[in-house]
């Protein structure tokens, strides 16, 4: 770990610890703030291990996949509070995702690969208050919906003039006939409406816009 993330670790490691108290903190809490400073700063110069998949986290920390997965959940809500809102927090952490969406067109449908618990509860939330259907076809971390439910949702979460911007880019690429021209329009949408919607959403969304588990 480099020395100023070492520092920042330790800092913030001491600070959430003794807020209630030397001994006050269970182990669960202990290993929760753990995996929420190993996400944030990383560990032997790794830098933040946000960027890497529960099963990355999981061979590397040598503890089950389905451990990483929920204290990275229970992190997020420990822990990211004492920096952001949890809801700042899920909003950039679906922009990443949805940088990083695959796109079927013959169907009109666009798949969110998310790991992330986080973001997986906070937007199926959003898609039933929207009353969005959506479904998992392999697994739960494949999230499948609709362009257009996925876009009115988007609507009630991020700027305006972005989601506009987003829906003409990708009734744009649909009618492009090259499949590499429009594999490579799709992912420049996703990747500058993830960078345009963070930055009207304000500095607590972009400075949160990192890596997080996708696959």
């Amino acid at each position: 770990m480099a020395t100023d993330s070492s520092g920042a670790f330790g800092k913030e490691f001491l600070e959430a610890y003794l807020k209630l108290g030397l001994g006050s903190m269970t182990k669960s809490d202990i290993d929760a703030l753990v995996m929420w400073l190993l996400d944030r700063h990383g560990h032997n110069g790794s830098g933040p291990l946000s960027a890497y998949s529960n099963q990355t986290i999981s061979e590397r920390l040598r503890t089950p996949v389905a451990k990483v997965k929920k204290l990275r959940y229970e992190a997020a809500l420990k822990f990211g509070a004492s920096f952001t809102s949890v809801e700042d927090m899920a909003r950039a952490r679906l922009l990443y995702s949805l940088s990083t969406a695959t796109f079927e067109l013959e169907q009109d449908k666009i798949c969110l690969i998310i790991e992330d618990a986080l973001v997986k509860y906070w937007l199926q939330g959003q898609l039933k208050i929207n009353r969005q259907i959506f479904d998992h076809p392999f697994n739960t971390e494949i999230l499948r919906l609709s362009a257009s439910a996925l876009f009115d949702v988007l609507s009630s979460l991020f700027d305006a003039r972005s989601v506009d911007t987003l829906r003409a880019d990708y009734a744009a690429a649909k009618k492009i006939r090259d499949d590499r021209k429009r594999a490579e329009k799709l992912k420049k949408l996703a990747e500058d409406f993830a960078s345009s919607a963070a930055k009207a959403a304000g500095k607590g969304v972009v400075s949160l816009l990192m890596p997080v588990p996708a696959g």
